[in-house]
């Protein structure tokens, strides 16, 4: 797994132009069955009739004109998630994307749009990752990464389709698209030193291990390892754990 991180972490770092950066993505996540990919600026949700934010995407022309010019941006379950939210998540885990895939009758309004839309292109279901970073001046920039995926829904349902490192991946591929979109300065080199304990946590974090677990393996009590989390989150200037641990392993702080 480290050679693995260590190569996609230095790919995306070593990109220093959108151009050379946005395909890593979909390059990243095909072997694991995903036929699309989109980045999608979700700071802010525009109103129907404003501009797009940003985004990269592998989707068709067709998808897209169709997303585009039916306001459907404004009005997607998905977006508002991971606008909102720390983990990841599949497309039917929204409960009104999930009811609105299944034909019923009634006026369409635009989820039922957006979930015929998918389906007609061939898309089941869609695996989510919300991105969450702060820009030089503070202030909140957030992304999703959507994967689509074609198979079965309960194939991706079970799991495994992704490995844990990707959650890392993206938090940097997010980081590294700001600091090239001008956006973010990237991480901030004046962050106070971590303790020993610290970095203990966020390795086993990185290795996918509870907060119990953790606790488990340091012989301390589950309580500790979520202050020493915590501890290590507000020094690195970040909102997750998720979050803590790409950080940590970007700037050479611990090694997976």
């Amino acid at each position: 797994m480290n050679l693995i991180l260590d190569d996609a972490f230095n790919r995306i770092m070593g990109s220093h132009d959108l151009p050379t950066l946005e395909p890593m993505l979909d390059r990243m996540v095909a072997e694991y069955g995903f036929t699309a990919s989109t980045y999608a600026d979700c700071s802010r949700v525009p109103l129907p009739g404003e501009p797009t934010p940003y985004h990269v995407t592998t989707l068709d022309h067709d998808y897209l004109a169709t997303y585009l010019e039916h306001d459907l941006l404004s009005f997607d379950p998905i977006v508002r998630r991971a606008a909102s939210s720390n983990a990841p998540f599949l497309w039917s885990d929204c409960p009104d994307y999930r009811r609105h895939s299944k034909p019923h009758p009634g006026v369409k309004g635009r989820v039922r749009l957006l979930a015929e839309l998918a389906n007609d292109h061939g898309y089941r279901d869609g695996y989510v990752v919300p991105c969450h970073a702060r820009d030089a001046a503070g202030r909140p920039r957030s992304a999703l990464i959507s994967l689509f995926w074609p198979g079965d829904p309960k194939a991706l349902n079970r799991g495994g389709h992704l490995p844990l490192w990707f959650r890392l991946v993206a938090m940097l591929y997010h980081e590294r698209i700001l600091a090239l979109r001008g956006q973010c300065e990237g991480p901030e080199t004046h962050v106070g030193p971590l303790t020993d304990r610290e970095c203990e946590c966020l390795v086993w974090a990185c290795r996918g291990k509870t907060h119990g677990e953790t606790a488990d393996i340091l012989n301390v009590s589950e309580r500790t390892v979520a202050y020493h989390i915590g501890n290590a989150m507000k020094k690195l200037g970040v909102r997750s754990k998720v979050h803590a641990v790409a950080m940590a392993v970007q700037m050479g702080l611990v090694t997976p």
